[in-house]
C-alpha cells in the first residue's frame, strides 16, 4: 500500500488542498537539517582516489530568471522539487544531467561519440556505456516563492490558457553547481578525448546557464544565470584554479594539461 499516497489525499481532504499544509511541513524539516546538505557535495580531496585526469568543478551561481521544477506531488505538479531528508528546495543529479546533455547535443548531435563518452548511452542502445560525468544535487537555502504565468499561443501571442499558478526560486536567489569528470581509459588518443571531453564542457555549461537554462519552463527564459559567478576547479595533486564565470573555465579547460599515463 502506498502511504505516501494516503497520506497526500488525507491532506487534500482535510485542507482542501495539498499545497499550503505540505509545504508548511517540508519547510519545518527543512529547519531541522537546513545545513545538512553539505554532506551531498563532494570534496577536493576525492580526487587523489579516483583515475588520472579527473576534474572536479564546483561554482555559486545567482539565478537572473526564476527557476521552477515538477515536484511529486499527486494533486499538483506546480510545486518545487524538495529533499526529502532536509526539506529543502533541490535540482536533481538527473535533472542536471539531462539538461547539459540537451545543450550538448545542441552543439553537437545526440549520437555524437563525445556526447555518449560523457553521458553515456541511451537506454534503448545495445552497447551500455557508462559516461564520463558525474552529477550532484543544488540546494535552495532560500524558501520557493508563489508565482503565476499565462501561456501565450506561438501565433498570436493572447493567453492560450488562464492563469497557472506554481511555485519559483526567485532571481537572486544563490545555488552551487559540482560536476565531476571522470575520464575511463579510452583507445590509444587518450589524450585527444580528453581536450574534446573538456572542451565539449566548457561550451555545454555555458549555453546550459546562460542561454538555454535548466528550468521546467526554460522555453520560458526560466532558469537562466547571471554571468559573475564564484567559481574553482581542483584537479588531481591539489591544483586548483579559480574562475568569475563560465568563459573563463572554458579558458581553463581548453588549456589543461592532462597528466600522461
Amino acid at each position: 500500500m502506498n502511504l505516501d499516497g494516503v497520506y497526500d489525499f488525507y491532506l487534500h481532504e482535510k485542507e482542501g488542498g495539498i499545497e499550503e499544509p505540505k509545504r508548511k511541513i517540508m519547510d519545518a524539516v527543512a529547519g531541522d537539517h537546513k545545513d545538512d546538505f553539505k554532506t551531498f557535495y563532494p570534496s577536493p580531496d576525492d580526487l587523489n582516489y579516483l583515475p588520472m585526469n579527473s576534474v572536479l568543478i564546483g561554482f555559486q551561481f545567482t539565478l537572473k530568471k526564476p527557476y521552477t521544477s515538477r515536484g511529486e506531488s499527486k494533486f499538483s505538479e506546480n510545486l518545487i522539487v524538495r529533499d526529502q531528508f532536509t526539506g529543502l528546495c533541490m535540482v536533481r543529479p538527473s535533472t542536471w544531467k539531462g539538461n547539459l546533455r540537451f545543450a550538448a547535443t545542441k552543439l553537437m548531435g545526440p549520437k555524437n561519440s563525445i556526447i555518449i563518452r560523457l553521458f553515456g548511452s541511451n537506454p534503448d542502445s545495445e552497447d551500455m556505456i557508462k559516461g564520463r560525468l558525474y552529477f550532484f544535487p543544488t540546494f535552495f537555502k532560500e524558501g520557493a516563492e508563489n508565482d503565476v504565468i499565462t501561456p501565450l499561443k506561438r501565433e498570436t501571442r493572447t493567453p492560450a490558457r488562464g492563469p497557472i499558478p506554481l511555485e519559483v526560486m526567485k532571481p537572486g536567489t544563490k545555488g552551487d553547481f559540482y560536476l565531476l569528470y571522470v575520464p575511463y581509459l579510452g583507445n590509444e588518443n587518450f589524450g585527444d578525448e580528453i581536450k574534446e571531453d573538456l572542451k565539449l564542457i566548457a561550451e555545454a555549461l555555458k549555453l546550459m546557464f546562460y542561454t538555454y537554462g535548466f528550468s521546467a519552463k526554460r522555453t520560458s527564459g526560466f532558469g537562466v544565470i547571471e554571468k559573475q559567478l564564484e567559481g574553482k576547479l581542483w584537479m588531481r595533486g591539489g591544483v586548483s584554479k579559480n574562475f568569475s564565470n563560465l568563459h573563463e573555465l572554458s579558458e581553463i579547460l581548453d588549456g589543461y594539461g592532462y597528466e600522461q599515463h
